[in-house]
This record gives C-alpha cells, sequence and structure tokens, in this order.
C-alpha cells in the first residue's frame, strides 16, 4: 500500500482528525480514518517505601472516574523527561528524584500516530513553596498510593484498566524480580 494523499476533516485544540487515501499494489483505492496526535508520556511514580501513586480522574471519552499513572502531552520544544517531570509536580505534587524511560511506542497504530514514552520514576512529594506547576484547571485528580501487590490484584479485579498503566506496573514487576 500506499499513501496518495491525506485529507483534513477536523482540527480542534488537542488532535487533527484526517482521511488518508491509499493505494493497494493492484491500484485499489482505500480510505483510512486517523486521529492525528502531539507524542505524550506516562509514568509510574513509586516513593521510597516502595508505595505506587496512582491517579483517579475522571475521563468524559469513557464517562466515568479511571484509576491510572499520570500521564501527558509533550509540548514543543520539551523533551520527553521534561514532560515527565513537569507532569509529575502538576498531576500529584511530586519530584524525581531518580527516573529512567522503560520503553516507548505507538498508543494504537490503527486509528492514531499518538506515541507515548513510559517511563519509571522513584519520587518525593514537592514542598509547596517550591511547586511552580499546578493541575490544569480541567482536572479533577485524587492521588491513590498502592503496593505493587495491590495494583497488580487491582488489575485482576479489573478496577485498573488503562492499558498504559497496565504495562507499567508490569514493566515495574518485572524489574522487581530482578
Amino acid at each position: 500500500m500506499k499513501i496518495v494523499r491525506e485529507q483534513t476533516l477536523l482540527k480542534t485544540r488537542i488532535f487533527t482528525v484526517a482521511d488518508i487515501h491509499l493505494e493497494k499494489k493492484n491500484g485499489t483505492p482505500v480510505l483510512h480514518s486517523v486521529i492525528r496526535f502531539v507524542k505524550t508520556i506516562s509514568v509510574l511514580p513509586v516513593l521510597k517505601n516502595g508505595d505506587i501513586l496512582l491517579e483517579r480522574q475522571f475521563r468524559s471519552p469513557v464517562g466515568g472516574w479511571v484509576i491510572e499513572a499520570p500521564a501527558g502531552k509533550i509540548d514543543p520544544g520539551e523533551t520527553p523527561e521534561a514532560t515527565m517531570r513537569r507532569e509529575l509536580e502538576e498531576e500529584i505534587g511530586h519530584r524525581v528524584i531518580e527516573a529512567r524511560e522503560v520503553f516507548q511506542g505507538w498508543v494504537s497504530c490503527g486509528y492514531t500516530d499518538e506515541y507515548m514514552h513510559y517511563f519509571l520514576a522513584t519520587v518525593e512529594p514537592l514542598p509547596e513553596k517550591e511547586r511552580q506547576h499546578f493541575p490544569d484547571p480541567d482536572e479533577e485528580i485524587e492521588t491513590l498510593a498502592v503496593t505493587l501487590e495491590e495494583a497488580l490484584a487491582m488489575i485482576e479485579r479489573r478496577e485498573i484498566v488503562d492499558a498504559k498503566t497496565i504495562a507499567l506496573l508490569l514493566a515495574h514487576a518485572r524489574q522487581q524480580k530482578r
């Protein structure tokens, strides 16, 4: 297959919807609709005592509250690591002691070009007087501290159903076995 042309259908403040006109090897035309999105990060914050910090936040696309790892969009000119540090401060009021990127990849390449960088980070509370980034006005976030075992049980009970969070928890669990 080859791309013949792309037609923008809708531009929002967050993403673009486009039709991709393709042509198969035999000349047959094909149409795919896609969502164009910026690069993103997700991070699993771990306290020095080993507890994991997760967020409970309302997600309008699914019409309810979701338990998940902090995540966010990479701003123009910002590195994935800088975004990760900013998002931890904004969303849960913590700063990074140590962090590493564990993997990266397409979020769901069947309909979007969103590409995510996944981090594990050891964190500590940031004193309020040192905080420079605060929650976005359109977010309502509750922070939960759980053990790794509790988080894995929450996956089994389908209390955690967010794929990025599940992937990060499994990566962290694998790392703990080493």
